[in-house]
């Protein structure tokens, strides 16, 4: 939790902003006049503006020339004005209402904290150009980050919520508003109703695996009560208080009966307390109204699923099981909790605003890099993000959950002053032109700008800046995974994969990020309807990236079976077969994740010029199976988390010239029969094209190969214990891959999970059938389908 001082406190904005919007204040009627963009005053003959002037010009009724609109502008958004939050301007901290152009010329960064926000990548403009064209996963986007719709497009029930963040789709701060309010008025009776205790999730230390058979479950529970019941027996005899159990702890005759009982019942405690959470929490997918149907005390399915939710809802990379990570979070409060959510929905928009993506991780990577200016002055590298955001919760006065809680209600109230009387409905089930009745339909926040002064930028950044990327493939294994016995090998990674991104400036390669990322091994493949393995390399050598799509779709090959390309699941109330359009995209949950740049290999003739790009078909990808990219493989493709590849690409495409080139038209069907019934796949778009003007430069390295063979195998591979003189069979719960190529650009898929499990959706690198599971030894059984 990031707490600074703040000499100004919320309540004196807070009560300064209650008495403007009673009576109007002089500084909303300012911004109400200042011209537009177009009818700023220009300097008078010998006068010039000079850009320290402008961003040091604390006269809110000076007009200033704002200059050319950037990428970065936000002078074209609808709201027209922005709540400037400067300690500088007034006592009380107060904010100022102030045109745009006029808040960017004075060097305010102006931040969208509106239901409507979106990443760059399904931007629909050019701020400065005239190149509008819709993004058909915008609306989508919006949906899922106000609680609208669901993965599917259907509306959410009352007590359902998305948790995406770990997928790339952060809550909007009505969202945050509506749940704190909730908190308050459900969530805290609920838990002092159940006798809460979140202080069994500090004193448990170890690890609660989930299992599927809850029969040792019970067993222990039983066993547990059974040594309470004899340690009771034995307090009496020894005139013991009842309940008195630290004085049983350290009588000599008992003591060693407590712990027994105490190690048994601190683990039930844990599982006890969490249902509790959940069920208060409405986090169950079972029940009324999430309320949940499970075993008290058990591990069962049930609170497995809700410990996934409440593990997303947190922000939490976790296998399904009870670890310190998510028990910790278990006993922080719920106000802590919320503003934990609210500053890393705060985080997204500030680095979303501001065109930053430095978040410390080159820093750790080199702390002693230093790059120097063009005077000469050296300077390491920063944490952009982090300082960036520290510098907003100061303005705002939310660096404490009590100060957060009080002023999200003010600054609603600053959202409703700033939503238009009319505006297009944003909601992804409203029909499209349709104007709104009520403005405030969208809930809190349904349009707010504000305008901080953030911490300088580097020297090095621009509209144009020079990027390159080496992608580090780490320790490599090209020796097959079981010796002649059948035995599994030992093929460890000390050096795992990596993601850097570097910037050139004045002859100085500075890296700006450096990330986990996956490459290629040895996958499960299908030949002749038979079972083999296969090595599925990452190319290595010079790459470029050429085109940016955003919500990319796969295009499932002719040779896919017909149950990998569906899901069974529940739609309307009822439990069916559908078309699994989730993999395929466009979505979060797609094969590509929200984001993907393709990896393009230019050959050249004699004379070096350009004769052909070559696809390979790898990619740098979102996706959201995070626990492949901690510690697993793909079929060839440099896997990011989604939120890490949105705000990549985002901040590229913030700093490079492009063309947009909008949605790819696709128009692709296919009938597909399976178990007697029809059904009909149609992609309309292959996703959002960015094109840059200018490639970007990727080399992924050879890495370190360990073991004895030194090049990737190219045949296929028999499995140990498996009879290939057998008919062709696919072993039952594998997915098989066909291991033909489709057509040029198809990519492979998932197959979809029954009802309570979610799909794993790793990215897939050449064009093949997806996927079996990893021959990496399997990780223990997770609800977040890691």
């Amino acid at each position: 939790m990031m707490v600074v001082s703040n000499p100004v406190t919320g309540k004196a904005w807070g009560a300064a902003l209650a008495l403007c919007l009673c009576v109007g204040c002089s500084s909303a009627q300012q911004g109400a006049e200042t011209p537009n963009e177009q009818q700023v005053a220009q300097p008078a003959p010998g006068e010039s503006a000079p850009e320290a002037e402008r961003a040091n010009t604390p006269d809110f009724e000076k007009q200033i020339d704002p200059g050319p609109i950037t990428k970065g502008s936000m002078r074209e958004h609808p709201a027209g004005d922005a709540f400037v939050f400067d300690t500088a301007l007034s006592e009380d901290g107060s904010p100022r209402k102030l045109d745009i152009a006029q808040a960017e010329a004075r060097g305010y960064t102006v931040i969208d904290l509106g239901n409507s926000w979106v990443p760059y990548i399904f931007t629909e403009k050019t701020a400065g150009a005239e190149d509008v064209s819709e993004n058909t996963y915008r609306p989508t986007y919006v949906g899922l980050a106000n609680n609208w719709i669901n993965e599917d497009g259907d509306k959410l029930k009352s007590h359902e919520r998305n948790f995406l963040e770990l997928y790339g789709i952060p809550p909007t701060l009505g969202v945050i508003l509506s749940e704190w309010e909730r908190v308050e008025s459900e969530v805290k009776p609920c838990l002092e109703k159940a006798n809460f205790d979140p202080s069994v999730f500090t004193r448990f230390e170890g690890t609660i695996a989930y299992k599927k058979a809850t029969g040792a479950a019970r067993k222990r529970l039983r066993k547990a009560r059974w040594m309470k019941s004899q340690l009771d027996k034995g307090m009496r005899k020894q005139k013991i208080d009842k309940g008195d159990y630290a004085a049983a702890a350290e009588h000599p005759k008992l003591k060693l009966t407590y712990q027994r009982w105490r190690e048994l019942q601190d683990e039930i405690d844990v599982i006890t307390e969490a249902q509790k959470r959940f069920r208060c929490e409405r986090l169950f997918h079972n029940g009324e109204k999430g309320a949940g149907k499970f075993e008290e005390g058990i591990y069962d399915s049930a609170t497995t699923h809700a410990l996934a939710r409440f593990e997303k809802k947190h922000n939490i990379m976790g296998w399904g099981h009870f670890k310190r990570d998510n028990l910790d979070m278990l006993a922080t409060g719920q106000d802590e909790s919320m503003h934990n959510r609210l500053l890393r929905v705060l985080d997204q928009r500030i680095v979303a605003a501001a065109g930053i993506i430095e978040d410390g991780s080159a820093a750790q990577w080199k702390p002693k890099f230093r790059w120097k200016d063009k005077q000469g002055e050296e300077h390491a590298l920063r944490d952009l993000a982090s300082e960036s955001l520290e510098v907003t919760v100061k303005a705002l006065g939310l660096e404490t959950p009590e100060s957060a809680r009080e002023q999200l209600d003010v600054l609603a109230r600053l959202a409703a002053e700033s939503a238009p009387a009319e505006s297009e409905d944003e909601d992804p089930n409203a029909k499209k032109g349709k104007k709104k009745k009520d403005a405030k339909k969208d809930g809190p926040f349904a349009n707010l700008l504000i305008a901080i002064k953030l911490p300088e930028k580097p020297e090095y950044y621009g509209d144009n800046m020079k990027f390159d990327v080496v992608i580090d493939r780490g320790d490599v294994w090209y020796d097959f995974i079981y010796d002649d016995e059948g035995n599994r090998r030992s093929q460890p990674r000390k050096r795992k994969p990596r993601f850097t991104l570097y910037t050139t400036y004045e002859d100085q390669r500075i890296p700006l990020v450096r990330w986990g990322t996956t490459i290629g091994s040895w996958r499960n493949e299908l030949k002749d309807g038979k079972v083999y393995y296969k090595y599925k390399n990452s190319d290595v050598g010079p790459r470029v990236w050429k085109d940016i799509v955003a919500a990319p779709t796969w295009i499932p090959p002719a040779s896919t079976p017909a149950p990998e390309l569906l899901r069974r699941s529940w739609k309307d109330g009822k439990f069916g077969v559908r078309v699994n359009y989730q993999t395929m995209g466009p979505s979060y949950k797609s094969a590509y994740g929200l984001v993907a740049a393709y990896h393009i290999k230019e050959a050249f003739d004699k004379e070096g010029n350009w004769k052909a790009d070559l696809d390979n078909g790898i990619r740098t990808h979102g996706s959201v199976d995070y626990m492949s990219i901690l510690r697993r493989y793909s079929h060839g493709c440099h896997r990011l988390y989604n939120m890490n590849a949105v705000r990549l690409f985002s901040f590229v495409l913030r700093h490079r010239e492009y063309t947009r080139e909008g949605q790819m038209p696709l128009g692709f069907g296919r009938n597909i029969e399976h178990e007697g019934k029809t059904y009909n796949i149609r992609l309309a778009s292959r996703g959002y094209k960015f094109r840059l003007s200018e490639p970007i430069p990727v080399e992924v390295t050879k890495g370190r190969i360990q073991g004895k063979r030194k090049v990737p195998h190219e045949t296929y591979i028999e499995k140990p214990g498996v009879d290939y003189t057998e008919a062709p069979t696919c072993p039952e719960g594998v997915v098989c891959e066909t291991g033909q190529p489709g057509e040029p650009g198809e990519e492979p898929l998932v197959p979809g999970a029954t009802p309570g499990t979610p799909t794993p959706t790793p990215g897939v690198g050449v064009p093949t059938t997806p996927t079996a599971p990893t021959p990496t030894p399997p990780p223990p059984p997770s609800p977040l389908g890691g």
